[in-house]
């Protein structure tokens, strides 16, 4: 809201140790006057709910790696990417929304000012972040059985998949059980705290969901036509036929 015509553009690819973070600044002349003058640098936070670890890593580069291992990094994590000023500095607010920003007045940044933020992004694929295996340790499931429940881990929601316990120890890993459970996942989300009107409607989670599910150009779970089986097979698809169809 602040810049008229600039842009802050970021890649990450987290699947892998360690992740990589690329940024890109278009039409800021002004920032990318600072990055040339050693005034600012590219940064990314990482944040990790249950350890509270929260790290930045500063780089002259547009690209990061940003290492992961460790006891400071466990279960869900988020980069948070951006243009940090690392010394005092002012801005010509010449690219400035004139409405905010007075036009005959420079811009004066302390250090440490983030001049850039892109959103948080999760280290871990969206489907493992919305879904967890567990084994039924208290014998509630009969045979070949599959129960799905929201839970939350550290305000993060997700929902946890219950499997028989022979269904967990023989075929937890199969395609077709994973995405079942997805599926059953998918159903929960209309009535769960991801909804419009739930407690988590503005989460990490559900925002990126949702950016996934209009990429795709469907309605995602506050409408009335939401199909849970199209929705999970848009996170995750089929990767071969279960069956083979025969032809008439």
């Amino acid at each position: 809201m602040d810049w008229t015509q600039a842009r802050y553009i970021v890649e990450v690819e987290a699947r892998r140790e360690p992740a990589v973070v690329k940024h890109r600044l278009e039409a800021c002349p002004e920032l990318e006057g600072a990055l040339s003058g050693r005034l600012a640098l590219w940064v990314t936070e990482l944040r990790c709910p249950r350890t509270l670890l929260s790290r930045q890593v500063l780089s002259r580069e547009p690209e990061q790696a940003i290492k992961m291992d460790g006891d400071d990094v466990v279960g869900d994590a988020f980069l948070i990417p951006g243009l940090v000023a690392v010394r005092d500095l002012e801005l010509d607010p010449s690219g400035l929304n004139r409405f905010v920003w007075p036009s005959d007045e420079r811009v004066r940044v302390p250090a440490g000012w983030w001049l850039a933020r892109g959103d948080p992004r999760s280290t871990r694929p969206l489907t493992a972040s919305l879904v967890r295996f567990r084994r039924d340790s208290d014998g509630r499931l009969g045979p070949g059985q599959m129960l799905v429940e929201e839970d939350s881990d550290g305000g993060l929601p997700f929902f946890r998949v219950t499997l028989a316990k022979e269904l967990f120890d023989k075929r937890r890993d199969d395609r077709d059980v994973q995405i079942a459970g997805l599926v059953g996942a998918c159903g929960r989300l209309p009535r769960s705290t991801l909804r419009d009107d739930g407690e988590n409607a503005f989460n990490t989670v559900t925002l990126q969901l949702q950016a996934r599910f209009e990429e795709a150009g469907i309605p995602d779970w506050n409408a009335d036509d939401f199909d849970p089986a199209h929705a999970a097979t848009v996170l995750e698809a089929f990767s071969q036929p279960l069956v083979e169809e025969e032809e008439d």
